[in-house]
């Protein structure tokens, strides 16, 4: 399926994407450090704790990051 959209639109609608990504994947990153944190001074409740539900936010930066690349794909007017 080949749908025609405009470069510029296309060029913001990934930057957009790719804006919300990185923001999911930085408090991912953060999220993980404050766990592994945590586990080094044996407190693995804490630990768990900061990472539970880590997989949502997973889960929403790769359906960002497939938007990004279905956006990329689409042929420019």
């Amino acid at each position: 399926m080949n749908i025609k959209v405009a470069s510029e639109v296309k060029v913001k609608a990934i930057a957009a994407n790719l804006e919300a990504l990185h923001g999911l994947l930085l408090e991912a990153a953060k999220r993980s450090a404050e766990g592994y944190d945590l586990i080094q001074r044996d407190e693995a409740n804490g630990a768990i704790g900061a990472v539970i539900g880590l997989d949502a936010v997973l889960d929403d930066a790769k359906a960002l990051y497939i938007a990004a690349l279905a956006l990329h794909r689409l042929r420019a007017i």
